[in-house]
């Protein structure tokens, strides 16, 4: 992790569980067409899904259960790690390179990981992750140059500019190259997870076969009580930002995440978890998934 900016964790969820997972998911959808179907693609997939896991609490055994990756995050930040939101994928992503660091900019800096599982195996035909190995090592930007050359001022900066994440992402991609690194394919099996550090440039391979699935999650993971602002403050790293989350927690599993309560498809639409048809339970996190704890005032009053 250290060196490379990122980390391999072999078989962290059985692949069988990556099976049942998968089964749980398609049942789901199954049960909520009204809301699924009119997403689906040309080739029978859905987009990535945000925070699936708060509706379908299964997916939260990613984070919750996989114990070395649950350590690897706790020991680098030194604090208890908890989830902050999750992306759902039904195939892989095809992004280009890039930094999340615009979009996920903790107070303080980098406390932030992002920890992607397969829930099936990454190839060459559905697409794998893809990373600049060691580029998180390089200098960071002038990211105030780059905003004021945008917007005249930094007090300008919208929290959300496609115009400045492209122009940064393009200057990331442009910085490794110049260093001689090389986008590498990580081809992992179901069940396994990528840790990578923030400043990892990384993005989503090629897929040759667009009719394959590759399920999988991103978690976005912080220390607990982190604050997460975007573009207008990592493009102003020393402008006001409180250093103290304004959401709260709740405890499932041994493990904590923050409270949501929506699910939105590919940031289009949204639905409030409490309209979901949730099929009748199989495997799942435990009674307290579904049980909000106020956590918050404990940990932190």
């Amino acid at each position: 992790m250290i060196d490379n900016g990122f980390a391999i964790i072999r078989g962290g969820i059985s692949k069988e569980r990556c099976e049942q997972l998968i089964a749980r998911f398609r049942l789901f959808a199954g049960a909520n067409p009204d809301k699924f179907q009119k997403f689906l693609d040309k080739d029978g997939h859905y987009p990535r899904i945000v925070n699936l896991h708060v509706a379908m609490p299964e997916l939260f055994e990613l984070f919750a259960s996989n114990r070395l990756a649950y350590r690897v995050q706790q020991a680098l930040w030194g604090a208890t790690p908890c989830l902050y939101t999750s992306l759902f994928y039904e195939r892989g992503s095809a992004q280009p390179p890039h930094r999340d660091t615009p979009l996920f900019a903790t107070r303080p800096e980098y406390f932030y990981f992002g920890v992607w599982t397969a829930l099936e195996d990454a190839t060459p035909a559905n697409g794998a992750l893809q990373v600049y190995r060691g580029g998180h090592k390089l200098p960071e930007l002038d990211r105030e140059d780059i905003a004021m050359r945008l917007f005249g001022s930094l007090d300008n900066i919208p929290s959300m500019s496609n115009d400045l994440w492209m122009d940064y992402q393009g200057q990331v991609d442009q910085q490794c190259k110049d260093a001689g690194l090389e986008l590498e394919s990580l081809y992992v099996n179901a069940g396994d997870t990528i840790i990578w550090h923030p400043q990892l440039p990384h993005g989503g391979g090629p897929i040759a076969d667009m009719t394959k699935s590759r399920f999988s999650l991103v978690m976005h993971t912080t220390p607990i009580g982190a604050p997460v602002y975007h573009q207008d403050r990592f493009f102003n790293p020393s402008g006001d930002a409180p250093i103290d989350a304004p959401w709260q927690y709740e405890q499932a599993a041994g493990a904590y995440r923050v409270i949501h309560d929506r699910v939105d498809f590919d940031h289009k639409e949204s639905f409030a978890v409490a309209d979901f048809n949730i099929p009748p339970a199989e495997i799942r996190v435990g009674e307290a998934a579904n049980k909000p704890t106020s956590l918050w005032r404990r940990l932190f009053s």
